[in-house]
């Protein structure tokens, strides 16, 4: 089951707190539909049970009857095609005219209390959201009927929180079909949550904590590689100055000081600047044991610059 279907499951489990709330969740479920084409069909959707909830709420709310078309063609009931169906003209027009279907603005009839918006959310994502899971990224939406009504549930959802974004949708077979939708992730968390999947908007908030915690080790990790390649780097280079220097004119061309240095270094090429500091005897300072090995380095740029004017002197 993907993360949307859960929350789907989840939503439709959730009761309306109040009858108002009831009436809400059916205003939104009708909202977006086809405004109950010359078929009779409010919407079409992969749910059973989202059909079945449209159902009950419209039988138990208007006294309309409207049955579930199930798609013949589907091999499985649960993963078929659902169309949510009033079959009779005259409950379609009363149905259509009790909600003030076909207008560009919301009737705020069934928006009046504040317990009610969470509920017409409720209603818009049952049949026309969808929502991405979050271990991918972080992106729900509402498919509109039209950019009019996509603006004007963008302005109802500003002032819960929610910041909508509008697009045109293409190849849709509607001009002026439109997308509400939000990309980050404490703008689902509050969308999920006004609309009751309060498990879906728990388990998001544990998938987001586990990614920041990837993406922290990720990061150390990374850090510790690139630290790691630049040790590499630096003890490639002292063993290859101190080598070209003893077999040059041998290690006695060093500082007496710097001799111990340059024979840990080309007996421990794999050890830090902490660790020959450490082998050192007496011990010195990391910083200490950096000085003297960029003298030493110093040493095996003179000698090489050395022998290139002898080169060229020949």
């Amino acid at each position: 089951m993907t993360f949307c279907q859960e929350v789907k499951r989840e939503l439709c489990r959730a009761e309306p707190k109040r009858e108002c709330c009831a009436w809400a969740q059916l205003y939104g479920m009708l909202l977006f539909s086809r405004s109950f084409s010359e078929d009779g069909v409010a919407f079409t959707t992969e749910s059973l049970r989202i059909a079945e909830t449209f159902a009950q709420l419209m039988a138990g709310l208007t006294g309309a009857f409207a049955s579930v078309r199930t798609d013949t063609r589907a091999r499985q009931r649960e993963t078929g095609r659902f169309s949510a169906v009033v079959e009779a003209p005259g409950q379609r027009e009363l149905a259509a005219e009790r909600f003030g279907l076909g207008f560009p603005a919301l009737n705020p009839a069934f928006l009046e209390n504040d317990c009610c918006v969470g509920a017409f959310f409720r209603g818009l994502f049952l049949p026309y959201g969808s929502v991405i899971n979050p271990e991918r990224e972080y992106h729900l939406e509402l498919a509109a009927p039209n950019a009019g009504i996509a603006e004007a549930v963008a302005m109802l959802g500003e002032g819960r929180g929610i910041h909508w974004r509008v697009s045109h949708r293409k190849n849709t077979g509607r001009r002026d079909a439109a997308l509400l939708y939000v990309k980050e992730s404490e703008q689902v968390e509050d969308f999920l949550t006004m609309v009751g999947a309060t498990k879906a908007t728990l388990k998001l908030m544990d998938i987001k904590i586990m990614k920041e915690m990837r993406n922290k080790v990720n990061r150390a990790t990374n850090c510790e590689t690139a630290n790691l390649d630049k040790t590499v780097s630096a003890s490639r280079a002292q063993v290859a100055d101190i080598a070209y220097i003893r077999d040059r004119c041998g290690l006695s061309y060093l500082d007496e000081e710097l001799r111990p240095l340059a024979q840990l270094r080309l007996d421990n090429p794999e050890c830090s600047l902490r660790e020959l500091a450490d082998m050192l005897d007496p011990p010195l300072s990391r910083s200490g044991v950096n000085h003297r090995l960029k003298r030493i380095q110093q040493a095996a740029a003179a000698l090489r610059a050395q022998g290139a004017e002898k080169g060229e002197a020949e």
